[in-house]
C-alpha cells in the first residue's frame, strides 16, 4: 500500500502539477502518512479520483474490478464488461498499463514482506516463517534436525564440502519485462530494503528523501513503455543473464558461503574449505539452438568471449580492493616468492620493450616500482596479477566484437586455475604467517567467487535436437557412399559409430565437404568448441533424446572437430514415450566398449542426464508427466548404481506448475530415495530469474533453501513408496493421460476451440524472447510448451496442469481406494507434492472469465469442448478436496489463498 500511496501521488503530481513534482526537493511523508509499520490507504479507485489525466471509463473499470475480486459475481464482471464495450481503445490502455503497473507493485511488496520475514525469523522475532513451517529451509534449523535424527556435527560438516548445486539460466521462456522495468523494481526494492533496515535510526531528512527515490522511481516506470518494440536478440538474452551476476550474484554467493560457515560454527565445526564448490553456474543464453535458428557458432564463440571480458573487469574491481587491504609486510612464503619470480623476470623483459614503443601497459606499473612496495610481496604479485587481467580483458574484448587483438606484451589468464593460483598462494602464505583475520576477508571471498565463477563467470551448454545430428550423419555416410544413416537400425549404428571413435582416423579429413547450410552450421559449432577447449562450457545437451546412438553421435563429431576434451554429453529425455525409455538408452550405453573406456579415462567422471518436465506435462499431461519423471529416475539410479558409475540429474524445470515449477525446497524432498546424492543440477529460466535473483536478499533466501534441501534430500532421502502405492498411481496415471490425450488429441475441434479462446496466436507477435514459439509447421504437436502454458494461463484456465487429474482420482474413488489416496497424501511426499501443487493451480482458475472469453471468441460448433473441460474441473476440485479432507481449496494455508 505505501507503493500504491506513493505512485498515485506521482502521479497526480506528474499529471495537474508535473512541474512542481519534478522540482520539488522532498516528498512531505508526515503530510500524507507514509508509515511503512502502518499502512492505511484508500482504495485504488479513490486515489484515482484525483487523478485529472484519467477518464471516468478509467476509474469506473478499476473501481469495479476490485469489486469483482472482492464478490466474485457473475454480475460485476458483466458490468465491467458494460463499461469496457464503451470505453475507447486509449483508454483500455491506461486500463491495462494501470493493472500491469499495481501488479508488479503486489509482487514487489509481497517478496519485501517475505524477505522482512525472513530476516525476523532469524533474528528470533517470530515463531514460525509460514504456515508450511517444519521444512526446515534455514541452515540453523536444517543442521540441529539432521543432528537430533543422529547424524553427528561432523557428518554434516563432511556432507555439505562434498555438495553442489548447479543453477543453469535460460533465455526462454524470456523475462517478459524490459531490462529498463527490472533495473526500477530493483531500486524499489533498494528503497524498502532501506526503510526496514535503517528505519529506525533514519533523521528525517533521510526518510523523507527515500520515500522521494520511491516516489520518483515509481513515475519513472509509469512514463517508461514496458513492452519490447522489438524481439531481443541471443546476445542481448546472455547480457540480460551476466548482467544478473555482476548486479546480485557476484556479492551473494560469498555471502551465502558466510552464512553457511556462521551455522557451521554454531554446531561446533569448522568453515567449508576453499575447495568446496557449493554453488557453481551455467548457462543456455548463447549455446541453446534447439529450435531458434539465431544462435550460432558466432554467436556461441562472441558470448563466451564476452562473458570472460566480464568476469576479468569483476576480478580486475576486486583485485583493485586487495591492493589497498593487502598491504602488509615481511618474508611471504617460499611459494608466494617463487611465482614472483617466475613473474618478475617475464614481466622486466617486457617492460623495456612496452616502454620502448610508448605502450599504454605502464600505467599499471609505476606503483609496483616504487621503493614503498619492495616490502610489500602480497602487493607486488596483486599488481601482476592486475596487468594480467587487464591483459586478458582487451584480448577477450577483442574476441567478442569479432575481431583479432591487438599486439599483446606479456601473458593473460587462460584457464581458472592460473588464475587462481595466486591468491590461493596469498592465502596460505597468510595462514601460515599469522595472519588469519586479513585472509578470511576479502581475499576468502575472492577466492569463493573464482570456485563458483571461474575465468568465465558461466559455464555454457551447448543444446541441439537429436534430429540435426542424424542429418549430419545423414550427408556423412552419404558423402563416403555408405548410404542414408538415419535409415539404419539402431544397432548398426551403435557398432558403425563405436568403430569409428575406436579409429585414430578422421571421418572426413582434409577432403572437400559439400553439404547443406544447416549441417555445415553444426559442424561450424563442433569447431568453435575445439577452438575454445572445454573451460568455457558445461555440457553438450541434446533435446529430444531417444536412444543411445544419439549420444555417440555427439562425441563421434567432437572427435571429428579434434576436441582435446570432449564435453560431458547430457541426453534429454522429454516426452512420455521417451521417459520410459531412457533407462535402456542409458544402459546401452553403459555397455558400449568405447564409451565405458572413454568414461573411465577422460570423461568427467559422472553421467548426466537431463529430465524435460514441460514437453513431457504437454505430451501426456501432468499426472503422468510427473510419475514417468519418478519412476525414470528410479530406474536411472538404479542402473547407474550396478554400473558403478555416479549420476548427475539434470531437471529441467520451468517456472509455472505446468512446466515443472513451484516450490523448489519440495520439489527437492519429493524426489526418488538417491536421485539427490549431493548433488543438483536445475534450469532457472528468464521468467523467474528475477524472482529468485534479482536482489542481494532473495539470493539469500534461494540459495539457503536449496542447500538445505539438497542436504536433507541427500541424509534423509524419503522412503520408497509401497508396492500398493505404486499399483495405484499407475492406474491414475494411465487414466489421466488417457483422458488428457482424448480431448487435445483426438476430439475434433479442439485446435480449433484452443485457437479461439486463448490468445495463442497473438503470443506469437510479442517480442518476449529471440526464440520462435513452435518447432517446425503443424498443429500442437509442434507448439513449444512455454506458449502452450502461457496461453492457458491468459484466460485463467490452466488446463494442461489439471485435465485428467479428476478422472484418475475419481476411478480410483470409485473402486473404493479414498482412504488409500489420503493415506498416500499422508505418507508420501511425492504424492502429496503432487496433490498440494494441482490444488494451489485450482484455486486460481477463474470460470467467469473464461466462460467470457469463450462466450465472446468461441464458435458455436466448438462450445461442448468447454463443457467437457469444466466438467474436468469441478471433478478435479471435488476431488482434491476429498483426498486433502479440505472444505475449500488451501483452506490450510490462508496466506497462499
Amino acid at each position: 500500500m505505501v507503493l500504491r500511496g506513493l505512485f498515485f501521488d506521482a502521479l497526480r503530481k506528474g499529471s495537474s502539477e508535473r512541474k512542481k513534482f519534478l522540482n520539488q526537493p522532498t516528498c512531505n511523508v508526515e503530510e500524507h502518512g507514509y508509515n511503512i509499520r502502518n499502512l492505511d490507504f484508500n482504495s485504488a479507485a479513490t486515489n484515482l479520483e484525483c487523478i485529472e489525466a484519467f477518464t471516468d471509463n478509467v476509474k469506473k473499470i478499476l473501481s469495479l474490478s476490485e469489486k469483482y475480486a472482492e464478490e466474485h459475481t457473475s454480475k460485476t464482471l458483466q458490468d465491467i464488461v458494460n463499461v469496457v464495450e464503451r470505453t475507447s481503445i486509449e483508454e483500455v490502455k491506461i486500463v491495462a498499463r494501470i493493472f500491469a503497473v499495481l501488479l508488479s507493485q503486489i509482487n514487489i511488496a509481497e517478496r519485501h514482506h517475505r524477505y522482512r520475514r525472513w530476516s525476523m525469523y532469524k533474528r528470533r522475532e517470530i515463531a514460525i516463517l509460514h504456515f508450511s513451517d517444519g521444512q526446515h529451509h534455514q541452515a540453523d534449523d536444517c543442521f540441529k534436525m539432521l543432528k537430533e535424527n543422529g547424524f553427528t556435527p561432523q557428518k554434516i560438516h563432511d556432507s555439505l564440502c562434498k555438495q553442489n548445486l548447479e543453477l543453469v539460466f535460460t533465455a526462454h521462456p524470456t523475462q517478459s519485462e524490459r531490462r529498463s522495468i527490472l533495473k526500477k523494481f530493483a531500486a524499489l526494492d533498494a528503497a524498502l530494503e532501506a526503510l526496514d533496515v535503517h528505519g529506525e535510526s533514519q533523521t528525517p531528512l533521510q526518510k523523507e528523501l527515500i520515500f522521494m527515490r520511491l516516489q520518483q522511481t515509481l513515475l519513472a516506470i509509469w512514463r517508461t513503455n514496458n513492452m519490447r518494440t522489438i524481439k531481443p536478440s541471443p546476445e542481448d538474452e546472455a547480457r540480460y543473464g551476466l548482467s544478473v551476476v555482476e548486479e546480485t550474484l557476484w556479492d551473494a554467493v560469498p555471502q551465502h558461503y558466510r552464512i553457511v560457515d556462521d551455522s557451521l560454527r554454531r554446531l561446533g565445526q569448522p568453515p567449508l574449505p576453499l575447495n568446496c564448490n557449493l554453488i557453481t553456474l551455467g548457462s543456455w543464453m548463447g549455446g541453446d539452438r534447439d529450435g531458434n535458428p539465431f544462435v550460432t557458432h558466432d554467436i556461441t564463440k562472441k558470448i563466451i568471449y564476452l562473458s570472460m571480458m566480464r568476469a576479468c573487469r569483476l576480478y580486475y574491481n576486486e583485485v583493485e580492493k586487495l591492493l589497498w587491504a593487502l598491504s602488509m609486510t615481511g618474508e611471504p612464503s617460499a611459494q608466494v616468492l617463487e611465482w614472483l619470480a617466475e613473474h618478475q623476470n617475464d614481466f622486466h623483459k617486457e617492460i623495456v620493450e612496452v616502454e620502448g614503443r610508448g605502450g599504454h601497459q605502464t600505467k599499471n606499473w609505476d606503483f609496483y616500482r616504487s621503493e614503498q612496495t619492495v616490502e610489500e610481496p602480497y602487493r607486488q604479485v596483486l599488481v601482476i596479477v592486475r596487468e594480467m587481467l587487464e591483459r586478458t580483458i582487451i584480448r577477450a574484448e577483442a574476441f567478442s566484437n569479432g575481431r583479432e587483438p591487438p599486439p599483446i606484451e606479456g601473458k593473460c589468464f587462460q584457464t581458472t586455475e592460473d588464475l587462481m593460483q595466486p591468491f590461493a598462494l596469498i592465502y596460505d602464505s597468510l595462514e601460515q604467517s599469522g595472519n588469519h583475520l586479513v585472509c578470511h576477508g576479502k581475499l576468502k571471498d575472492l577466492i569463493r567467487r573464482i570456485r563458483t565463477f571461474g575465468l568465465y563467470l558461466v559455464r555454457l551448454d551447448i543444446r541441439q535436437e537429436s534430429s540435426k545430428h542424424e542429418e549430419v550423419m545423414d550427408a556423412i555416410t552419404s558423402h563416403l557412399g555408405l548410404g542414408q544413416y538415419s535409415t539404419w537400425s539402431e544397432d548398426t549404428k551403435i557398432q558403425w559409430l563405436t568403430n569409428e571413435l575406436l579409429s585414430k582416423r578422421p571421418l572426413l579429413g582434409s577432403q572437400e565437404f559439400n553439404c547443406s547450410p544447416m549441417v555445415r552450421e553444426v559442424l561450424d559449432t563442433f569447431k568453435v568448441i575445439a577452438d575454445c577447449h572445454a573451460e568455457p562450457f558445461g555440457a553438450y545437451v541434446i533435446s529430444m533424446t531417444q536412444s543411445a546412438s544419439d549420444v555417440l553421435e555427439v562425441h563421434l563429431l567432437q572427435k571429428e572437430a579434434g576436441c582435446r576434451q570432449h564435453l560431458r554429453v547430457a541426453p534429454l529425455f522429454e516426452t512420455k514415450e521417451d521417459l520410459i525409455n531412457a533407462p535402456k538408452a542409458l544402459l546401452a550405453l553403459y555397455k558400449n566398449e568405447w564409451y565405458k573406456n572413454h568414461f573411465e579415462t577422460v570423461h568427467t567422471k559422472y553421467q548426466e542426464v537431463m529430465l524435460g518436465y514441460s514437453d513431457s506435462a504437454k505430451d501426456a499431461g501432468r499426472l503422468t508427466s510427473v510419475w514417468e519423471l519418478y519412476k525414470a529416475q528410479e530406474r536411472l539410479v538404479q542402473i547407474s548404481a550396478e554400473h558403478k558409475i555416479p549420476l548427475n540429474l539434470f531437471h529441467g524445470r520451468g517456472g509455472s506448475v505446468g512446466r515443472g515449477g513451484g516450490p523448489q525446497y519440495l520439489a527437492i524432498l519429493s524426489q526418488p530415495a538417491g536421485s539427490i546424492n549431493g548433488s543438483l543440477r536445475v534450469t532457472i529460466q528468464g521468467e523467474v530469474i528475477e524472482n529468485y535473483f534479482g536482489s542481494h536478499r532473495s539470493c539469500e533466501l534461494t540459495f539457503e533453501r536449496y542447500t538445505t534441501a539438497i542436504l536433507k534430500a541427500t541424509l534423509t532421502p524419503p522412503a520408497p513408496p509401497s508396492d500398493l502405492f505404486r499399483d495405484v498411481m499407475q492406474r491414475m496415471s494411465e487414466t489421466s493421460c488417457s483422458a488428457y490425450k482424448k480431448i487435445v488429441y483426438d476430439t475434433p475441434g479442439f485446435v480449433d476451440y484452443f485457437r479461439a479462446i486463448t490468445p495463442e496466436q497473438e503470443l506469437k507477435t510479442l517480442n518476449f524472447g529471440s526464440r520462435p514459439s513452435k518447432r517446425a509447421k503443424g498443429g500442437i504437436e509442434t507448439l513449444r510448451a512455454i506458449p502452450w502454458m502461457f496461453a492457458w494461463t491468459q484466460m485463467r484456465l490452466h488446463m494442461p496442469v489439471w485435465f485428467g487429474v479428476g478422472s484418475a482420482f475419481k476411478s480410483e474413488m470409485d473402486a473404493g481406494n479414498l482412504e488409500t489416496l489420503r493415506e498416500m497424501y499422508a505418507k508420501w511426499p511425492f504424492f502429496q507434492s503432487t496433490v498440494e501443487l494441482v490444488e494451489a493451480v485450482l484455486s486460481k482458475v477463474d470460470v467467469e472469465i473464461t466462460k467470457l472469453y469463450e462466450k465472446m471468441l468461441v464458435p458455436a460448433d466448438v462450445l461442448h469442448i468447454g463443457e467437457m473441460i469444466y466438467k474436468e474441473l469441478d471433478l478435479s476440485i471435488e476431488c482434491v478436496k476429498k483426498i486433502t479432507g479440505r472444505e475449500n481449496l488451501l483452506s490450510n494455508n490462508p496466506i497462499i489463498k
